[in-house]
């Protein structure tokens, strides 16, 4: 009987850990997408013409 005992708790112990590892890795691959989509981000406006952010003519109106 205590053998059971022993099993049981060797096994949840053991689903402890694989659930724990998984989930810092899963931790650890969101963090990196977002470090790539933030750099992706910069260079996208680093690399884009400035002059498709704003407007380089005044409205028609108020000339």
């Amino acid at each position: 009987m205590i053998e059971y005992i022993y099993f049981g708790t060797t096994m949840l112990l053991l689903l402890w850990a694989l659930v724990n590892e998984l989930d810092d890795r899963a931790e650890a691959k969101r963090e990196n997408k977002q470090l790539i989509a933030s750099d992706i981000a910069r260079m996208n406006l680093r690399n884009s013409d400035k002059q498709f952010t704003y407007d380089v003519d005044p409205p028609i109106g108020l000339k």
